[in-house]
């Protein structure tokens, strides 16, 4: 038997893609919504609960990091050792109530996770460790107005903005039976970088006024924490019921912030920004930004025979409205969010299992409805989403299999809609999501030679 996880160097060569995590791979996303708070969050489930809805405060299973509810890691296989990335592909068209229409498209790595088993062989105590990096939000948006003053003269007025938050963490989690707690920690830090372009444009004497522009730049970070339990109740012999709870207290981020007030220049073909003149400039402008506090609870039934089928729903809450930014709140809501989903793999045990490849894939599907944070010209915003996906196993997939080694090849499709036909804006998305799921097993002596 081997001595080291035989995905190691699959691993290795994996590491790469982490420096892919902030890099747009099509057009530039523009999302409005982006310009609220500390930007549009991510979804940020693994793309396995992804495709159930999201839905994932009550599941554990033997290949899934699933850094939603740290209690999970438990659950790990016995000296598995697992690495999984995720990659989404993002389409939104967003559209106003006079009709007109914009398309963005982007991709992002929506994490980057490993976990291992931990306990000794003989112990009765389950003990898992994960660790991993995500984005929790970003920032991207573009918005151009116009008007008219009454001298006649037009404005024009470009607000831009770039950033968004990520977390690097780590967990544990320790299960004896059928219980189990966990816990997150690491750093969450980012950025919000914005800037306002106003210009005058007199109609009849070119050049009269100069545009001017307001650019902030904030930094900002600090250490979390997140806990999570779940417990399974055994029903019968062939099914059983799990809950599951998690959540974070609310945390304030040191920042730092520079501001310039200034008149500038376009000149080149490509439009070069140059500075004409400082009318204000702040440097390292110290402050806190209160990130709010969040939980999230949820259930799941689970019927294993020859095959298996999972049932889970989840309800989480985010408190946005005790969102500061250096002491201001901004237009935004407490705001909530309903899971549900399901997971199917047809056979598991038998014959068949042993002969159909799409006997032993893993089938899943869900739907959500979430009530945004953004509250925007005294409107609120609601949005609703369906999942598919499918769990393809690499060679072979049997019990023995999940026991010691596999590899899965995650996918999930969402599509749906933010806003409606009584919103200022109103978005259509889509998102296409691939999650590579690698294990094997880990320091095991060898027997032979």
């Amino acid at each position: 038997m081997q001595s080291a996880c035989t995905t190691g160097n699959r691993v290795i060569g994996s590491i790469f893609l982490s420096i892919l995590f902030s890099i747009n791979a099509l057009a530039q996303d523009n999302s409005p919504w982006s310009r609220y708070g500390l930007g549009d969050p991510v979804p940020g489930t693994n793309i396995v609960n992804r495709a159930m809805g999201g839905a994932a405060a009550a599941y554990a299973d033997l290949q899934t990091i699933n850094f939603t509810n740290p209690a999970s890691y438990s659950l790990f296989g016995a000296q598995k050792a697992i690495f999984d990335v995720g990659l989404d592909i993002n389409n939104r068209t967003i559209r106003n109530n006079a009709g007109l229409s914009y398309s963005s498209a982007n991709a992002i790595i929506p994490y980057l996770a490993a976990g291992f088993q931990i306990r000794p062989q003989k112990s009765k105590i389950n003990w898992g460790l994960a660790f991993g990096l995500r984005p929790v939000t970003k920032v991207s948006y573009k918005i151009q107005t116009g008007t008219r003053l009454l001298t006649g003269d037009s404005v024009a007025t470009q607000y831009e903005g770039s950033g968004g938050v990520n977390q690097a963490f780590a967990g544990t989690a320790i299960g004896y039976k059928n219980f189990s707690i966990g816990i997150n920690g690491g750093y969450r830090f980012g950025s919000k970088d914005y800037t306002t372009r106003v210009s005058i444009l007199n109609d009849t004497v070119p050049n009269r006024y100069t545009p001017g522009q307001k650019e902030v730049r904030n930094n900002f970070g600090s250490a979390f924490i997140e806990l999570g339990v779940q417990q399974r109740v055994k029903i019968n012999e062939n099914s059983s019921i799990s809950f599951g709870a998690y959540g974070s207290m609310q945390t304030s981020m040191r920042g730092t912030k520079d501001e310039v007030y200034e008149s500038f220049a376009v000149g080149g073909d490509g439009g070069i920004i140059s500075r004409v003149d400082s009318v204000s400039e702040l440097k390292n402008v110290r402050g806190a930004i209160e990130y709010p506090s969040y939980f999230g609870f949820g259930v799941l039934y689970d019927f294993q025979k020859n095959g298996k089928l999972m049932i889970a729903a989840d309800y989480v809450r985010t408190n946005w409205k005790n969102y500061r930014f250096y002491g201001s709140p901004d237009a935004l809501q407490n705001a909530w969010q309903a899971k549900a989903g399901i997971q199917l793999i047809p056979m598991l045990t038998g014959d068949k299992q042993r002969t159909s490849y799409w006997s032993r894939a893993i089938y899943r599907a869900g739907f959500n409805f979430s009530h945004e944070p953004f509250f925007i010209n005294n409107t609120e915003l609601n949005s609703y989403g369906f999942t598919l996906g499918m769990g393809l196993p690499v060679g072979k997939y049997g019990l023995t299999e999940i026991l010691y080694r596999n590899h899965v090849i995650n996918f999930a499709f969402e599509f749906g809609q933010r806003g409606n036909k009584n919103s200022v804006l109103r978005e259509n998305f889509f998102r296409l999501s691939a999650g590579f799921s690698l294990s094997d097993i880990w320091f095991i002596k060898r027997k032979y030679d």
